[in-house]
């Protein structure tokens, strides 16, 4: 039994980095999710498909998709930074500024070194009418940015 789930996950794992290749090669949406799909049938458990599923229908305007796929990945892996950081991306996106707080909120503190992650926490810090702390991670993302460009 367990060497058919290593089994199911192997072939996941090609189903998903097919529909990488979609996206980044192809440039179909369309096949990409297709490739989620088989990779999320055979592997229901896969954090990181959820996480590009919803990233994908989230580029093609599908937000309450999207989110579900981010939920989801979320109650996989509670501590999974990709999946707060795109909830929390299309939550701003979508005005839920409530639950873009939290999330990317949430995803500084489990990336604390990501600029993206304190670039758009400040963003939605703006949204809340809180610019002292919204200039405070602005401040701190640029701080990241110049401390990779050095290495």
């Amino acid at each position: 039994m367990a060497q058919q789930k290593q089994r199911l996950r192997k072939y996941a794992q090609e189903y998903y980095q097919m529909g990488n290749e979609c996206i980044t090669v192809a440039h179909d949406n369309r096949a990409a999710l297709a490739n989620y799909d088989k990779a999320l049938d055979l592997y229901p458990e896969y954090v990181d498909a959820w996480v590009r599923k919803g990233i994908t229908l989230s580029n093609e305007g599908k937000y309450g998709e999207a989110e579900n796929c981010f939920n989801t990945a979320i109650k996989l892996s509670p501590i999974d930074f990709k999946a707060f950081y795109n909830r929390g991306k299309l939550r701003l996106k979508t005005e839920n500024n409530d639950g873009a707080l939290a999330d990317l909120d949430k995803a500084t503190t489990l990336k604390p070194e990501h600029p993206g992650a304190h670039e758009l926490f400040g963003d939605a810090l703006l949204k809340a009418g809180k610019e002292d702390l919204a200039s405070l991670q602005w401040r701190l993302a640029e701080e990241l940015k110049k401390k990779k460009k050095k290495k």
